[in-house]
């Protein structure tokens, strides 16, 4: 009998960083251990319960050649853009911005609990859409489903799952999700062959098949294409994002808040930017 391949590729562990204009944040993607997992090129994780940490926020700059996905678990965010796009992410919601051929954007957090926690992921565009029309999407908590099935809950940001979608519309077929396990409760996922997945375990710990030990808060494991991913908690509750996308397979240049195909195209962002073509 064959032996049954191991669903997991890596695991991978951000460090903390600072960015915008003084935000500490976690940087779980790229890291020492994984750089990109096509398509996904960045995953950020801001956490806080200091404004010192984070008040600064993130004021106006440029991106270009991929989208840029904000989601907040709980605080609020106040975004504006150069297409007139802006609105209050609160509790729940997804800021879904797709920065096209270019776009200015600030994202500006609001002292309006203790807490401030959510995530940013950047996944890249093919080079026949990098030049595309900026497009903006927000998404409301009521908006995003949930599937809900004994110890599972599962909130399906953008793809499908469980027969149920997502209301995301992304460029790139993307499926994200986030996931909290209850005792006893179980996480099955097929991924499709040639498809490029990986979860983020954001509180508590999971066992999954082919790990030898829990595997806890703050940690990302990328899966073997075409494995079938099992996954249940290890710890009272777990929660964790699960993100599966279709790679671009094409070269993946990231140079500050723009991702081209090569290091002349990220130049030639800079230049825009700098001549004001961009927004």
């Amino acid at each position: 009998m064959a032996k049954q391949r191991s669903p997991i590729r890596r695991i991978a562990h951000g460090s903390f960083v600072t960015d915008g204009a003084g935000v500490r944040l976690r940087r779980i993607m790229p890291s020492h251990d994984v750089d990109t997992i096509d398509p996904f090129v960045l995953l950020d994780e801001f956490h806080s319960t200091d404004p010192d940490e984070y008040k600064a926020g993130f004021p106006t700059h440029p991106h270009r050649g991929m989208e840029t996905i904000t989601y907040m678990i709980t605080g609020a965010f106040e975004h504006r853009d150069s297409r007139g796009g802006g609105g209050m992410l609160t509790d729940g919601c997804v800021q879904w911005m797709t920065a096209g051929r270019g776009i200015l954007h600030s994202e500006m957090p609001k002292e309006t609990k203790d807490e401030l926690w959510g995530f940013q992921l950047w996944l890249a565009l093919p080079a026949k859409d990098k030049m595309c029309e900026p497009r903006y999407q927000h998404l409301s908590s009521k908006s995003i489903p949930e599937v809900n099935t004994g110890g599972l809950s599962a909130k399906v940001i953008s793809g499908s799952f469980a027969g149920i979608s997502g209301p995301a519309h992304s460029v790139v077929p993307a499926t994200y999700l986030d996931v909290t396990l209850f005792h006893r409760g179980d996480f099955e996922y097929h991924i499709p062959t040639g498809h490029h997945a990986f979860c983020y375990i954001r509180a508590g710990s999971v066992a999954t098949g082919g790990s030898v030990s829990a595997i806890d808060e703050g940690t990302l494991v990328e899966f073997t294409p075409g494995a079938v991913v099992r996954m249940r908690p290890a710890s009272d509750a777990a929660q964790f994002l699960f993100l599966d996308a279709l790679p671009v397979n094409e070269p993946i240049v990231h140079g500050g808040p723009f991702v081209m195909n090569t290091e002349e195209e990220i130049e030639q962002a800079f230049r825009d930017y700098q001549d004001g073509k961009l927004g």
